[in-house]
């Protein structure tokens, strides 16, 4: 059997990390919305950084989406291993060395401490998240250094032929993971989106100023409900309507005259439960 068959499983291997890259990729969708973020002032110190970081996600999966595609050609292996060469390395080396800047212009933390706050501008803003996306990187380098030991062992030369049953098996295998990928990106677009969402409703009731008078409370209320309503996930969704809810109910009843057998103690609970809920939830948009 020919030794083409080596740059076809590494294909398949390319089609895989590049399905798997666009997780973390999807937490800077809509990309349009995040560089504007990027060019205010608040992130003025970090923004080349950031944006490197970006751009050498992006290209990463770009690029093995074209290494994939050159695999099934009889361009020579060494080119196409160069090519792919290229992002795999800067995927791991390129973050490190751009944060050093950074790094070097804060003295009193360290490298590491610095590296953690980058990403955590990079809205991985959570530990348990950020292991997370860098498990994801690691994985998806050792699949491209895997499929570039392929490569490189694919010796064959531009006539070399294979069997037709083999290449029919391994178009039908990357058409399969091709459209496993394209799911991927249209399932973190779709979450990128409501992640955004979330980030609206968050960022809206954090500016939302306390009412001074109980004459505000219920517009207060009201808008809490709405922003809720309009969040993209019930994990910020269900704290806020409950919170305005139960809010209403409370204050409703602590003012009525008539009696009643709900626990106002117990109701307040729930309405601080509710509250606390929320600042936890939009702890994750803290950061733009």
């Amino acid at each position: 059997m020919s030794n083409r068959v080596l740059s076809f499983r590494a294909a398949l291997l390319l089609i895989i990390s590049s399905a798997a890259i666009i997780w973390p990729i999807s937490y800077w969708l809509p990309l349009p919305n995040y560089l504007a973020v990027l060019n205010t002032s608040e992130y003025e110190q970090f923004a080349t950084t950031l944006r490197g970081i970006v751009i050498v996600y992006i290209l990463f999966l770009v690029m093995n989406i074209v290494s994939a595609v050159l695999a099934f050609t009889r361009l020579d292996y060494r080119i196409r291993a160069a090519l792919l060469a290229i992002p795999t390395l800067s995927l791991v080396i390129a973050p490190l060395l751009l944060i050093i800047p950074n790094a070097q212009h804060f003295t009193d933390r360290g490298y590491f401490t610095v590296l953690q706050a980058i990403y955590r501008l990079l809205r991985f803003t959570t530990p348990l998240l950020l292991v997370a996306v860098l498990v994801v990187t690691l994985l998806c380098f050792a699949l491209n250094v895997f499929a570039l030991v392929l490569m490189f062992r694919d010796k064959s030369e531009s006539i070399d032929e294979m069997p037709k049953e083999t290449r029919k098996a391994y178009a039908t295998l990357a058409g399969i993971l091709s459209l496993a990928t394209v799911v991927s990106l249209v399932s973190g677009a779709t979450a990128a989106q409501n992640r955004e969402l979330d980030r609206q409703a968050c960022a809206k009731y954090a500016a939302l100023p306390v009412p001074e008078t109980d004459e505000g409370v219920p517009v207060f209320l009201s808008d809490i409900q709405l922003y809720g309503e309009a969040a993209g996930t019930d994990q910020v969704k269900t704290p806020m309507v409950t919170f305005a809810e139960k809010s209403r109910q409370y204050y409703s009843l602590y003012y009525s005259d008539e009696e009643t057998s709900i626990d106002l103690d117990a109701l307040l609970v729930e309405v601080k439960a509710a509250k606390d809920q929320i600042t936890q939830v939009c702890t994750e948009y803290s950061v733009d």
